[in-house]
């Protein structure tokens, strides 16, 4: 873990490994940080004899180590055994806890796959896109995926392309697209593999995809008028006359600065959603 964590509580000579995040964890409080800050990885995995002896060998709790135990023998419900453990220090608020048991108990009657795809959601709802971007294609690639529906399977396409379509990569986008609607045939996945197509300048590949799904004409007008409005908003192409008119204007009402602040500006941001 990078990050720096007090712990008031005892730490174990032997760490406990957790197999899933290949991790290991000295005291309740690493522990209640890797829940908190993982809770879509969780599954009723974590509740085993293992980690309730830990916890009762290693860290001198033997009080918990036995509720927990009762809770594992009980198949208590996954948000109810958590809870009870980050109740146990003084590491979560009440509002984090509450926030991440609610979340636990969304998800933990879903299957690895579901529960996945909701959190590589997550983080692109977070607008980190590139770990978006590899929990998406982890989960293509592993057989987890042949367990979901095959719309579900081109959903996680769809959203796959979202992310690279908002990083400007708009030929991987369209590859995504394009194995998303020959899974959901979805029409909001179709106009996304049109728009990728479009804003990437790929003309011919846009007439391929209109041809090889029949995209009806008045769809075709309606995809290339969205992309054209979107491409003559005020600010665009107020920048773009400013840009143009310090460039080769003679008298020009934008000075140098003013531009390269905002080119500093866009900069930042494209660099802070490629953040891990």
């Amino acid at each position: 873990m990078s990050t720096l964590i007090y712990c008031k509580n005892s730490i174990a000579a032997t760490p406990y490994y957790i197999e899933e995040v290949s991790l290991n964890v000295y005291s309740l409080e690493e522990l209640s940080y890797y829940m908190l800050n993982n809770v879509y990885l969780l599954s009723t995995k974590l509740m085993n004899t293992e980690l309730c002896n830990w916890i009762g060998r290693e860290l001198k709790f033997p009080k918990l180590a036995s509720e927990l135990q009762s809770m594992v023998q009980n198949n208590s419900p996954l948000h109810i055994f958590v809870g009870h453990i980050l109740s146990a220090n003084g590491y979560a608020s009440n509002k984090e806890i509450k926030d991440a048991l609610s979340i636990i108990s969304t998800f933990e009657n879903k299957s690895e796959a579901e529960r996945r795809k909701l959190r590589a959601d997550r983080l692109m709802l977070g607008n980190k896109l590139v770990d978006a971007i590899y929990e998406y294609e982890t989960l293509l690639a592993e057989d987890v995926a042949k367990t979901m529906p095959r719309t579900v399977e081109g959903d996680v396409y769809h959203n796959l392309g979202c992310a690279f379509a908002k990083l400007f990569f708009f030929d991987e986008a369209s590859k995504c697209f394009d194995e998303g609607y020959k899974r959901n045939q979805k029409k909001q996945t179709l106009y996304c593999l049109l728009y990728a197509a479009r804003c990437g300048k790929d003309k011919l590949g846009f007439e391929e995809y209109v041809s090889k799904y029949q995209v009806p004409r008045s769809d075709v007008e309606e995809v290339l008028q969205i992309v054209s409005r979107s491409t003559i908003k005020e600010d665009i192409v107020g920048f773009d006359s400013a840009i143009n008119d310090l460039l080769y204007g003679e008298s020009s009402q934008v000075s140098k600065e003013t531009i390269q602040n905002v080119i500093n500006n866009w900069k930042e941001e494209y660099i802070k959603i490629c953040r891990i």
